[in-house]
């Protein structure tokens, strides 16, 4: 079995963290991540050097990294001499960049610096902006910038507009037996990729189990005010309708209400799981998959039971699914 995971930020390493320790070592996972990231080290790097953005390919490679944790933390590692603060992972990443035979043999190489025996993918290795049309009319372009539009987002798309996807990727997706999207920023990590020309239609030709995984907090500038049911449609409004998913999961873990007044005060809400199914498809799975703690993100150990059940069903049974874990059906 494959699955391939889509996305960026800290949601994409969280699935596939969450894939690796429940996914038999023989099942296969293929990370295809954004391309478009311009702010911090990323945009440093590929501002002055060319290369593509180094971060998330850097925190996926760690996600499924076969090293000791201190060969982790020293990529991590931000040396403080005053001027630019770039992980040790990124200069790496942007190195191997300058000197392989093209980026996605760069990426191969350090996977297997860190023992890393699946894929990761650049969404495309064209060096590309986002650009997000606003509901006001007005038009950002880059990823940094598009929170801080102060508008809705209308609509995202890749500047150049003839920007193709890596070489594998169109592959990865129409060869995989499940498909996750999310958790992640819609539009400036997952959207990033699914703009890319040829991703939609791969997706939605595919015949692999698809799963789209909710975020469980708005992020201030970019889904202010979005439930559930925004999301989908934001993903409609870009090719992929609600019912070419076969799974919407989505969480039912308690947020102490410590935490919510925190995020209120940066502008961040929890998601109202508001979206009910019309048609028998997709299936919504309620399930408890939040880390405790201060900050609101999926754990590993919970998302990673569900997503492996998820992927190996072949047909979907019920309008609603409140999973157990008793549910989970051994590979």
């Amino acid at each position: 079995m494959t699955i391939v995971a889509l996305g960026g930020g800290t949601g994409l390493p969280a699935v596939l963290r969450a894939l690796r320790r429940h996914l038999p070592a023989s099942h296969r996972i293929t990370a295809i991540v954004t391309a478009a990231d311009d702010g911090g080290s990323s945009g440093v790097l590929r501002r002055q050097y060319g290369v593509l953005p180094p971060g998330d390919i850097r925190n996926c490679l760690l996600a499924l990294a076969r090293v000791p944790p201190e060969v982790s933390a020293a990529l991590q590692y931000r040396f403080d001499n005053g001027a630019d603060l770039h992980p040790v992972g990124n200069l790496l990443l942007a190195a191997l960049d300058m000197v392989a035979t093209d980026e996605v043999t760069a990426i191969r190489l350090a996977a297997d610096l860190l023992g890393v025996h699946d894929h990761i993918l650049p969404s495309t290795t064209q060096r590309v902006h986002l650009v997000a049309d606003l509901v006001d009319g007005r038009s950002v372009r880059g990823e940094s910038q598009i929170s801080r539009s102060g508008a809705s987002i209308k609509r995202l798309r890749l500047d150049p507009a003839d920007a193709t996807a890596a070489p594998s990727v169109l592959e990865a997706l129409a060869n995989a037996d499940a498909l996750v999207l999310g958790p992640g920023s819609l539009y400036t990590s997952l959207l990033a990729i699914l703009v890319v020309p040829g991703v939609i239609d791969a997706i939605t030709r595919s015949p692999a189990i698809r799963i789209f995984v909710c975020n469980a907090m708005t992020e201030p500038g970019e889904t202010d005010g979005y439930g559930v049911a925004d999301h989908l449609r934001a993903l409609a409004a870009h090719g992929l309708p609600p019912e070419a998913l076969d799974y919407v999961v989505t969480h039912t873990t308690p947020i102490p209400s410590g935490v919510l007044a925190r995020y209120a005060a940066r502008g961040a809400r929890s998601v109202d799981p508001d979206f009910a199914p019309t048609n028998g498809s997709p299936a919504i799975v309620r399930a408890d998959l939040l880390e405790a703690g201060p900050v609101v993100r999926h754990a590993p150990d919970k998302l990673g039971p569900i997503l492996c059940d998820l992927a190996f069903r072949r047909s979907v049974g019920a309008e609603e699914v409140t999973w157990r874990r008793q549910d989970v059906r051994a590979s």
